[in-house]
């Protein structure tokens, strides 16, 4: 593990992961600069006695305010907006907010949980061996249950220029997590092409592109 910065907040994570970076990306965005501690949990790091005093679960990524710990991407994006961020990326609006959680909830209850076996082969062998070694023709999105939820998030955009309307919020950094491998995986955003409109917006966004991780680049 190498520490990167200083800064009061403390987070731990890799940007190899999609979660992991998701959660730098948020705190870029609302203009805060953490210490970043380099976990490689793809290599063990995360399995160290030191690191599972912070993390029980020996995951990316863990933020340290103070006394404060807290585990999990959207916990970590949502709080914060909230507590960092003056709201920034979040809502004081119950409704507006109410929504913002809804979409952050999904991801974690039904895009990543479709979208990590679908890669599970290519992002391993990207991992473990390299991109030489890995196929993007052993990644097939356009299965269930991945690809009925790529359809209700297209046609969820068609009409909007975020997740939840014209700002941009942390649902919006919460669902792309998971997009972090589909460039490399060659996903077929002309297939959605409302879903390829808005990542690309957000692939625009300085944050995003500060933690892109060159193992995931465009290939």
């Amino acid at each position: 593990m190498t520490s990167q910065q200083h800064s009061p907040l403390t987070l731990y994570t890799t940007l190899k992961s999609g979660p992991g970076r998701k959660a730098l990306a948020v705190a870029y965005e609302l203009d805060l600069a953490p210490t970043v501690v380099s976990v490689d949990v793809y290599s063990g790091e995360g399995q160290r006695d030191a690191y599972r005093e912070v993390n029980p679960f020996g995951k990316v990524p863990t933020l340290v305010d103070g006394d404060f710990v807290l585990w999990e991407s959207n916990a970590i994006g949502l709080y914060l907006a909230e507590q960092h961020g003056d709201y920034r990326l979040s809502s004081r609006d119950p409704q507006q907010r109410a929504d913002i959680l809804r979409w952050m909830f999904w991801e974690s209850a039904h895009f990543h949980p479709a979208f990590g076996p679908a890669l599970t082969e290519f992002a391993s062998a990207v991992l473990f061996h390299g991109r030489d070694h890995a196929d993007p023709a052993s990644v097939n999105f356009q299965e269930p249950p991945l690809w009925p939820l790529c359809e209700l998030l297209d046609a969820h955009l068609r009409e909007r220029r975020w997740l939840c309307g014209d700002e941009l919020t942390v649902a919006d950094f919460s669902v792309a997590g998971m997009l972090t491998y589909a460039r490399a995986a060659r996903f077929p955003f002309d297939a959605v092409p409302a879903l390829g409109r808005w990542y690309e917006a957000l692939e625009a966004r300085p944050s995003w592109q500060a933690t892109e991780c060159p193992l995931w680049a465009s290939a």
